[in-house]
């Protein structure tokens, strides 16, 4: 609407209205702000995304706009017996229905087409070929229709035919096959060439270009019984009346064996004239003998590059305004009209796909982008031919040009220009009466629903506050304030009469304050009062009507008031509750808040004692008396500046004899500061039977109530006396049943952390005294590495695969390793009774073996690690004793063979630390291997990750030579960790490019049998599964798995079916865009189970 209008065509005026002069403007307001306007109808429907359906809402939109194939689907007849849910043509029916029907909507839901597809949510997320699709979803509609009027409703809009020939040279005898087709896919780039096709009309006759079979390719003619040049090709037999043509964007890049999308421009014309492709026509026959010529005087060249033909230099441009069909026409039928233009956005690995198509309505071009439809002039249909190359990107490199703006046509579809067969669209009134009610009943469902949705979208939950009590209430955002207050009384069981003495106000949960009381605003709405879902509204009563409401006064200090009320004959000690806000001036001083409070309790101020406590987490306890006397200089104070009170302080009152004497009621707040309640929980069998408990879980639970000043073994006495048992007799555990064992009694709840709810399991044994702790022994057991033992692959360093329990024992840091050493054979006799020798070793968490602990030493001598509950020790089974120096150094060290690039023999290799370490590590090496030390080259790989035989030669290797470098064996590697050796004397194995190839299928095989546990680790593997030749450790990246585009569909009924066929009736279920219980299980499970794949 325009809002600026001359007077002449203002709105008419009355009679005694004053006339404006002439040049008079009148400004009319427009009724919706500047930055909004509602956007204009549209005239064509979109189509919503479910995740990345755009390639099917594109054809899904070609489809529709295509006047015979909608007309003929709306005339389509099914048996009456078939499941409607998985009736693919009735789903479609539906849904060119809705967006033919449903003006007002802007965009149509797909979920009911996608749904008798028999595709899942997870493959709503698959994007695929759109030219895929139409081939699938016309196998599907045949496959639907068989058996019906309707069976042949595909072939007869889009099926041709192809002749696939071979004519012989010499007789002109000729053989061939007649292939039908529903569309035709274009070369761009052909293979082995550099040029790309710069037209569809250079593609189609690419298409077509005969090849010559001479030489070595003769074919054997049957009438010259012998082997003769002949010419090969294909030529339509049939055109059909849609043609549609797919243009071969994709290809394969054999330089980076990846795919590429080719960007460069294709044109494509309005009008294409087929007419020379006429079967009937001389003109084929003219032009193939030509064409045979031409191959004959080119048989001994290589095949030129594709080049633009004569008829399509000739042609005029049909995008020209002033271009008319006629001349195409008056040359023959086959004159095709451009309707719809398939764009695909993005590249080779992903992108989005849209459509441009003309309506035949009004002759408009239209963007249908999803949801969004939008009209389009036809240069901007032209965009779609790509961009054109640059000068520079020619040349034998020119299929490589890259373009930033990757949108092209990827499929056209033309209509033959017949006015015999050339249909409109059916008006709204001549659709199938039971597809105008269904989508009628639908659309007044869905409105129904949309207004259900509304008023469940005005729902919210407001928390209200009530005597120390919350409580929910459900209410509309549209009720006024005073019916939810009678509400909020019908919740907390006030009775109607009380009415006048009850009001809602603001609450604050956060300072537990009153706030605004919405004097005068009852009747507003909660959202005019700006009171949003999960606000905190306060339930307010007064005595009587006689007593005035207590204004809020929001410059005021507002201060939360609990009185202290002593023990009395069946009553302990306590605070009142729930606590009184009171509101006094911030500039306020202490004397006027004890004369407010003496007042308020009925106490004399010589006896009101003012306090203010609080508890700041669970450490933190903070009690001040703010009257300690009845001074000046203390009654003086300012409540905000020299008290430093809060909005929300927490205050407390109590009356007593003397100011000067013992607070009761900080004591008792103190007191229940301390307080904390332990939860005792056990699944020992015997005790639960003892107490009657009932287990949850075959866990029984009690409570108990502790000081947290007291030491721990307050509470174990307690349990003493509860379960009827010795303190000997059970233990402690923190917060599970093989959690840490509390074994220091002395220690209090506070020193340990021990807080409110915190839980303590009890065990029946005997406990640990402080010092000890249970220990884990796990045995290894090496894996052989016999000499010809040769890999590819060394698997990441840890012994998991070589570990198994051995036994638990109760060790302390001043036991000697050799008791422990002791304790762990005795264990052993059961199932190793020959052994008597052992090594025991750290055993760290990453499943590698550290250390090894020497007999002389205390367990916290030998280990430089600390002891600590659970922790985990190796025992090696040895066959002789063994002594090792006290400084020394172990590492396991595997031979690298240049010659064969393997992983040979793995050995221990131990050497004393004194003296030139690396001297006394070659030669230890030496010992092992036979490697002389002036010809051993070491290096340390990864520990963690696996490492073939391509890494390890990348690796920084030392010599004797370089030792200097390092001052320190742990400069080279920590104690246990895997080394690789080398002889340098051995010439390193060149390989030649298959070998290289045969050497990296080797790596891949034995990495991914190493990660599937039949060899290394056994350890269960979680996620995707390792590509070949991938890794997790090298952070290798593997493409998405691609899935196959299929439509399942039930069979449609057999000829010999005696049910008649009808119009396919209503259905009667949800709305499309509601998904049912039943919609939910459907997709969980994958769609119909017993339909057949037709892809």
């Amino acid at each position: 609407m325009n809002r600026f209008h001359d007077a002449s065509t203002s709105p008419v005026r009355g009679e005694d209205d004053d006339e404006p002069s002439a040049g008079a403007i009148i400004l009319h307001p427009s009724p919706y702000p500047s930055y909004y306007a509602p956007p204009a109808p549209q005239r064509y429907r979109g189509l919503s995304n479910q995740g990345a359906t755009c390639y099917m809402n594109s054809l899904l939109q070609t489809l529709y706009m295509t006047p015979e194939f909608r007309t003929r689907l709306y005339q389509s007849k099914m048996t009456a017996t078939t499941d409607l849910d998985v009736n693919i043509p009735f789903q479609l029916q539906k849904l060119f229905a809705n967006l033919q029907l449903n003006t007002e909507r802007k965009a149509i839901d797909t979920k009911a087409l996608t749904k008798s597809f028999g595709w899942n949510s997870s493959d709503v997320f698959q994007q695929h070929d759109v030219q895929e699709l139409c081939r699938v979803l016309f196998d599907a509609l045949e496959e639907s229709f068989k058996g019906t009027p309707d069976e042949q409703m595909v072939n007869d809009l889009y099926q041709g035919t192809l002749k696939d020939y071979v004519q012989c040279v010499k007789c002109g005898n000729e053989s061939s096959r007649l292939d039908n087709f529903l569309d035709i896919s274009l070369v761009i780039r052909p293979f082995g060439s550099s040029q790309m096709m710069r037209s569809v009309e250079e593609a189609v006759e690419f298409f077509l270009k005969p090849e010559m079979l001479s030489g070595d390719n003769q074919w054997d003619c049957d009438a010259c019984k012998s082997k003769q040049d002949a010419v090969k090709g294909l030529k339509f037999a049939k055109l059909p009346y849609l043609l549609s043509l797919q243009l071969k964007r994709f290809d394969f890049d054999y330089a980076t064996f990846n795919r590429i999308k080719l960007n460069s421009q294709v044109t494509f014309p309005k009008y294409l004239n087929m007419n020379t492709y006429d079967p009937t026509s001389g003109a084929v026959a003219r032009k193939m003998s030509l064409e045979r010529l031409e191959l004959s005087e080119e048989a001994a060249t290589p095949p030129p590059a594709p080049r633009r033909t004569s008829f399509a230099e000739d042609d005029a441009d049909t995008w020209s305004a002033d271009f008319d069909a006629a001349s195409l026409l008056a040359q023959g039928p086959f004159v095709y009209e451009l309707f719809s233009v398939l764009i695909h956005s993005g590249s080779a690995m992903g992108g989005h796909y849209f459509a441009y198509i003309k309506s035949f309505e009004d002759g408009h071009w239209y963007n249908f982008n999803d949801s969004n439809v939008t009209p389009i002039t036809e240069a901007e249909v032209q965009t779609a031919w790509g961009p054109k190359a640059s000068p520079a990107a020619t040349g034998p490199s020119t299929y490589y040009y890259r373009s930033s703006h990757s949108t092209s046509a990827y499929m056209l579809m033309y209509r033959q220009v017949d006015p015999t067969r050339n249909r409109d669209f059916l008006p709204d009134a001549d659709l199938p009466a039971f597809l105008q009610t269904l989508i009628h009943e639908d659309e007044a469902r869905r409105l129904a629903k949309e207004k259900e949705r509304e008023e469940r979208a005005r729902m919210m939950q407001l928390k209200i506050v009530h005597d120390g009590a919350q409580k929910t209430l459900h209410v509309s955002k549209l009720t006024p304030l005073a019916d939810v207050t009678e509400q909020a009384m019908a919740l907390f069981g006030l009775p109607a009469t009380a009415r006048d003495t009850v009001r809602l106000r603001n609450y604050s949960e956060y300072s537990n304050l009153p706030l605004d009381t919405y004097e005068g605003r009852e009747h507003c709405s909660l959202a005019q009062l700006q009171i949003y879902a999960h606000c905190c509204l306060a339930l307010e009563q007064r005595a009587s009507v006689a007593e005035p409401w207590e204004a809020y006064d929001p410059t005021a200090l507002q201060l939360l008031v609990r009185q202290y009320v002593p023990a009395a004959a069946g009553q302990p000690e306590h605070f009142t509750e729930p606590a009184v806000c009171v509101q006094i001036a911030e500039e306020a001083t202490l004397e006027e808040l004890v004369a407010l409070l003496s007042a308020k309790y009925s106490i004399p101020v010589g006896r009101l004692r003012v306090l203010h406590m609080v508890t700041s987490g669970y450490w933190s306890i903070q009690t001040t008396i703010l009257n300690t006397s009845d001074a000046p200089e203390v009654l003086s104070q300012t409540l905000r500046m020299d008290l430093k009170l809060r909005q929300g302080a927490e205050l407390y009152v109590e009356e007593c004899a003397d100011l000067m004497t013992w607070s009761l009621a900080k004591e008792l707040f103190e007191t229940r500061a301390q307080r904390i309640t332990i939860q005792v929980k056990t699944r020992e069998k015997e005790l639960i039977k003892a107490k009657a408990a009932v287990p949850t879980d075959t866990v029984a639970t009690w409570t108990f109530e502790v000081d947290r000043r007291d030491q721990l073994g307050v509470l174990k006495e307690k349990l003493c006396v509860f379960f009827d048992l010795a303190p000997r007799a059970f233990k402690l555990y923190r917060g599970a049943e093989k959690g840490q064992e509390l074994k220091t009694l002395e220690s209090t709840f506070k020193s340990i952390s021990l807080m409110d709810n915190s839980i303590l399991f009890v065990v029946l044994g005997t406990p640990l005294q402080p010092g000890e702790f249970n220990v884990v022994v796990q045995l290894y057991t090496p894996k052989p590495s016999p000499p010809e033992t040769a890999a590819v692959v060394l698997p990441p360093w840890m012994h998991a695969d070589e570990l198994s329990l051995c036994t638990k024992l109760v060790v302390a840091g001043d036991m000697r390793v050799a008791d422990m050493k002791a304790q762990v054979l005795a264990a052993l006799r059961t199932t190793h009774p020959q052994a008597e020798h052992l090594r025991l070793r750290d055993l760290l968490s990453s499943r590698r073996l550290s250390r090894v602990l020497l007999d002389d030493l205390t367990l916290a001598q030998a280990s430089p690690l600390t002891m600590y509950e659970n922790r985990e020790f190796a025992a090696q089974i040895l066959e002789a004793p063994e002594t090792l120096p006290a400084a020394h150094m172990l590492y396991s060290v595997v031979l690298f063979d240049r010659a064969t690039l393997r992983f040979k023999q793995r050995r221990e290799v131990a050497f004393e630390m004194n003296g030139p370490w690396l001297d006394k590590l070659l030669a230890a090496i030496e010992a092992q291997f036979g490697i002389p030390p002036s010809a051993a080259h070491l290096a340390k790989p990864l520990q963690s990750a696996e490492v073939d035989v391509t890494e390890v030669q990348e690796l920084s290797w030392l010599t004797q030579e370089d030792g200097g470098r390092l001052a320190s064996a742990a400069m080279l590697a920590s104690y246990g960790e895997r080394l690789v050796v080398a002889d340098g004397r051995v010439p390193l194995l060149e390989l030649d490019k298959e070998e290289q190839a045969a050497l990296q299928a080797a790596i891949e095989l034995e990495s991914v049998t190493d990660m599937l546990g039949t060899v290394g680790s056994a350890s269960v593997t979680y996620g995707p599964a390792l590509p070949l030749g991938g890794s997790f450790y090298k952070g290798g990246y593997s493409k998405p798995k691609e899935t196959a585009l299929f439509i399942r569909t039930t069979k449609g009924p057999s000829s010999t079916d005696s049910n008649p066929s009808v119009p396919v009736s209503p259905i009667t279920g949800a709305d499309d865009d509601d998904a049912t219980t039943d919609d939910k299980e459907y997709g969980r499970s994958g769609g119909p189970e017993l339909f057949a794949d037709l892809h």
